[in-house]
């Protein structure tokens, strides 16, 4: 009779355990990291049962939207700056604040810039685990056979022209090394848009001004590398290569880059490689500080269970296991005007070289700033990729191409500014 009633209450105790479903997207390192943290999470709430899973980063935001249409979505899920304001701004997510204010949970160590593009309308929906920016990643081997010295931090864009001309090698009248990757998805190419001071949009997000003065001459500039100064491959002449696979292999000597390349570049690179800061234009070095982190479905049946969730993902015992991954720059512990003080926060991250001058990775984000996102943010870039595809090839005009679009994706921001006013 006891072992029955001990039976019973083992079925019991799971039956009114609280289940909860957490949906990210992930190398395998990343899964690996997951099941580290959530094993770590359910020893401290035993009672809170956590069902995880990976969804393909290509499919991921397509995934989530359907299963929230669907009235299931997960319960926490990781989101990304960028597709954060579509999310928020339908109110499918669940406000933090009162979870925040009353637990007295700590944000003061989380670097500003990504906690705020976690809010909408001044109020916090999601809190972030990392931070992603650029840098210049580069071959010191190729460096020294060219008779250079490492870039300088302050290194201008003349300085970046000057470099890549000396890497780039031509044999028997055809080129067999380029100076730099060239790279045309948004984030590689908006650095040289904002840097040139230039943007894509107004601040209201009302006017489209990628096609202005300065947004123009900064791109202008990035194109050039490749078909001007011939020191970037054509398509034709990477083929199949990708600009990171050229770069590993040895190819280029510079890539414009992120954190996330520094596992594989450590494993497979035969040659020491290290990191400076984007090349200043004539508004300085401008990268984006992007991020990603967790919110909860506003749909949640347990959102208590959630936030506890979610507090212990973002919190500094979880983050500790991710950055150790070396994936990731951690949104906490992160003070880009005290490097010193970062260092003995962040010993995690700073893991042994190379890279040697790592530090970059957080003080680029002194003049960093988040990528310009809104509602429909999404729909207006798809509009400028399809713009600029035959420019990238070589076939169109900068200037013409991107007003030619001009009138499409203002039509967007028109839209935009009416919805607002009706709220």
């Amino acid at each position: 009779m006891r072992k029955v009633l001990v039976a019973l209450l083992a079925v019991l105790g799971l039956a009114s355990a609280q289940k909860l479903v957490l949906a990210s997207w992930g190398s395998q390192e990343e899964i690996q990291a997951y099941q580290q943290v959530l094993r770590v999470f359910q020893e401290k709430n035993p009672g809170i049962q956590v069902e995880y899973i990976n969804i393909p980063s290509n499919e991921y935001l397509a995934k989530i939207t359907a299963m929230i249409a669907a009235g299931s979505p997960p319960d926490v899920f990781f989101i990304n700056n960028i597709d954060f304001p579509g999310l928020a701004s339908r109110g499918v997510l669940r406000p933090l604040d009162p979870f925040i204010q009353r637990d007295k949970y700590p944000t003061g160590d989380i670097f500003p810039g990504i906690l705020k593009a976690f809010q909408w309308g001044g109020v916090q929906y999601g809190l972030p685990r990392d931070v992603s920016n650029l840098v210049v990643f580069y071959n010191r081997n190729l460096l020294r056979k060219a008779g250079l010295p490492d870039p300088k931090p302050d290194w201008t864009w003349d300085d970046f022209l000057r470099y890549a001309k000396a890497l780039t090698v031509e044999k028997d009248g055809k080129r067999v090394q380029w100076g730099v990757s060239f790279q045309t998805f948004y984030l590689f190419w908006q650095p040289w848009v904002w840097s040139a001071g230039g943007r894509f949009y107004s601040p209201d997000h009302s006017k489209f001004l990628l096609n202005g003065p300065p947004s123009v001459e900064g791109l202008q500039f990035y194109l050039d590398l490749r078909y001007k100064h011939r020191v970037a491959p054509t398509p034709e002449e990477a083929q199949d290569r990708g600009p990171f696979t050229m770069f590993l292999n040895g190819q280029t000597g510079m890539i414009v880059d992120g954190r996330w390349r520094v596992p594989t570049l450590k494993a497979r690179a035969k040659f020491d490689f290290d990191v400076v800061p984007f090349p200043r234009g004539k508004a300085g070095s401008v990268v984006d500080i992007d991020g990603s982190g967790w919110v909860i479905a506003a749909g949640t049946r347990n959102p208590e269970a959630a936030w506890k969730l979610l507090s212990f993902l973002a919190g500094p015992e979880a983050i500790q296991i991710f950055t150790k991954t070396g994936l990731i720059i951690p949104a906490r512990g992160v003070d880009v005007k005290n490097v010193e003080k970062s260092i003995q926060n962040l010993k995690d991250f700073f893991v042994p070289p190379p890279p040697k001058s790592q530090h970059f990775f957080l003080t680029v984000n002194k003049t960093a700033r988040p990528t310009e996102t809104f509602e429909r943010w999404n729909e207006a870039l798809q509009l400028i990729n399809k713009a600029l595809e035959p420019v990238w090839q070589g076939k169109a005009e900068l200037k013409a191409a991107l007003d030619g679009v001009a009138p499409q994706v203002q039509k967007i921001l028109d839209e935009i500014q009416a919805e607002r006013k009706k709220r």
